[in-house]
């Protein structure tokens, strides 16, 4: 009698780890607002753990100048800092006054290497650019994925879509931005500019987040077509990328996250 050898059980694959990260921006006033929203990012660390910050600038105000990097920066998130968190920072408009934003460009702390730069980690690659002058055949080129690339998020100041009449979306970025990003299998585009928070619709698959709440002033919020959430809140953003998934929530100072999506790619 024959026998047929068993099939051997195939080995079940390892899961591979989250990567998460905060996002804060128009930020660095020096402000309660700015220290409270500091403090939530020190304390959700402990139990939701990351170690970078992607900022959408806005770093410093009023004017992006070293004077201010004590009141507006290295005070508020010592807690941070003095854990080995590192930033990833895009320039904003206020951050541009002081020689084009070069103070911000020369303290290491920020970790912008130069003005427009890929970052990659855990399989995300941020794409990030200065969108005071935005260089499109920069952003054209560095959009181009690499193998390992599992998800791709752009960050840049100024935003694609905003519903705040104080700072409506860009002009002259759409169509062209979003057709660009299509093209390019962008997942998710990370704007400030508006100091409030906005979550958009899945815009042929793509969201657009304003991360806007970091500790300035706030703005308004009005009705558009694009919406999926908007609040005029302070508060960070946190994301989970995991091998199949992006999961993102926006987390005020007090309380539960005020809002959550997740993005499955494509």
């Amino acid at each position: 009698m024959r026998v047929t050898p068993s099939a051997t059980p195939s080995a079940t694959p390892t899961p591979v780890p989250a990567f998460r990260f905060a996002v804060i921006g128009d930020y660095g006033s020096g402000w309660p607002s700015q220290h409270d929203v500091a403090q939530r990012m020190c304390d959700w660390r402990e139990d939701h753990p990351f170690d970078d910050v992607i900022t959408t600038g806005d770093n410093i105000y009023p004017d992006g100048s070293k004077q201010y990097f004590q009141r507006g920066f290295f005070s508020p998130y010592d807690c941070l800092l003095s854990n080995d968190v590192e930033f990833h920072a895009s320039l904003g408009n206020h951050d541009y006054v002081t020689r084009r934003g070069g103070d911000v460009l020369d303290e290491p702390a920020f970790g912008i290497p130069k003005r427009n730069y890929v970052y990659r980690e855990g399989g995300v690659r941020f794409v990030i650019a200065d969108s005071n002058v935005l260089n499109r055949e920069w952003l054209s080129d560095a959009l181009k994925p690499l193998a390992e690339d599992r998800w791709t998020v752009v960050v840049f100041h100024h935003p694609v879509y905003s519903p705040s009449p104080e700072r409506p979306t860009e002009p002259g970025f759409r169509p062209s931005l979003p057709r660009l990003f299509r093209k390019r299998g962008v997942d998710l585009v990370l704007n400030g500019h508006a100091h409030i928070y906005f979550a958009s619709k899945p815009l042929r698959r793509i969201r657009y987040v304003i991360t806007g709440g970091g500790g300035a002033s706030l703005y308004s919020c009005s009705t558009k077509w694009y919406v999926h959430e908007c609040q005029a809140r302070n508060h960070f953003v946190y994301v989970a990328a995991t091998a199949d998934r992006l999961t993102v929530r926006a987390i005020a100072p007090n309380g539960p996250p005020f809002d959550k999506f997740t993005t499955t790619g494509r």
